[in-house]
């Protein structure tokens, strides 16, 4: 029942991951950062998730488990959070949002109860980089026969060695990775997410508006170049006018003069 739970929950953070966001929103604050840097958890572990860049920065975390799974450290409203300890019900999507309502990409964090997690970054990978898999037993570090999963199909086996390396990895081999080692069990899955580098900003930047002290200024000197402006154009005009009747006045004295004589 745990394992359908998890993976209901996983997918619905796929869905997250994969639905479109607002683009500027999505160049400004890709992804949230998550330290360690990983996707799965044991339980009782620690893990923080954080949108926080700067002092003023107005990006806050935000997740979909908070609902169902009652009061949650990341229902603070605050641009970072930390999950002390990590338990089953905080698996699920994570991003960044403001004040606006943009969002960054979601990143679906796994917690299991389990021996075996799959350790890759929390980050997507930009297309055409390498990328590295590992497959962790809780209960020994030496290194075993390993089944590595993509979408549930076994993508490959490998003997006394605990990694699978891709290569120039592609928007193709995107989808759900797991791993299973004999006699301790599988891991939960995990979304990778391959990037164009020309579109995706893997590094997540929250922006913020300019503070209201700033616009108000750019507002006061906006006026004050108008009304220099309309005073210059005053003045060039008067003068004109000025010079025009000038003009007219030496134009009629002569006939002045003639009339008099």
């Amino acid at each position: 029942m745990e394992d359908a739970a998890l993976c209901i929950r996983l997918s619905v953070a796929a869905l997250i991951l994969m639905a479109p966001v607002d683009r500027c929103a999505a160049q400004e604050a890709a992804f949230p950062r998550i330290s360690p840097d990983r996707l799965q958890f044991y339980e009782y572990e620690v893990f923080t998730v954080n949108c926080e860049r700067d002092a003023v920065a107005k990006w806050i975390v935000k997740t979909d488990h908070a609902a169902s799974a009652g009061s949650s450290p990341c229902d603070a409203a605050a641009p970072s959070c930390s999950i002390d300890p990590a338990l089953n019900k905080h698996t699920g999507g994570y991003w960044c949002e403001n004040e606006e309502g943009q969002r960054s990409g979601a990143v679906g964090i796994a917690v299991t109860a389990g021996s075996v997690i799959l350790e890759m970054s929390a980050h997507p990978v930009l297309q055409g980089h390498d990328v590295t898999l590992h497959c962790r037993n809780k209960k020994t570090g030496s290194q075993q026969t390993v089944d590595f999963y993509r979408n549930e199909s076994r993508l490959e086996t490998t003997y006394n060695k605990n990694t699978l390396s891709i290569s120039s990895v592609s928007t193709s081999e995107e989808g759900f990775y797991s791993c299973s080692i004999s006699g301790a069990g599988a891991s939960p899955q995990s979304w990778l997410a391959v990037v164009n580098q020309s579109k995706a900003d893997v590094e997540p930047r929250p922006s913020h508006p300019p503070p209201l002290h700033l616009l108000r200024l750019l507002c006061v000197v906006a006026v004050l170049l108008v009304d220099l402006l309309l005073l210059v154009m005053g003045v060039l005009v008067g003068r004109k006018h000025r010079g025009t009747v000038a003009s007219s006045t030496k134009l009629r004295l002569p006939e002045t003069e003639v009339c008099t004589q």
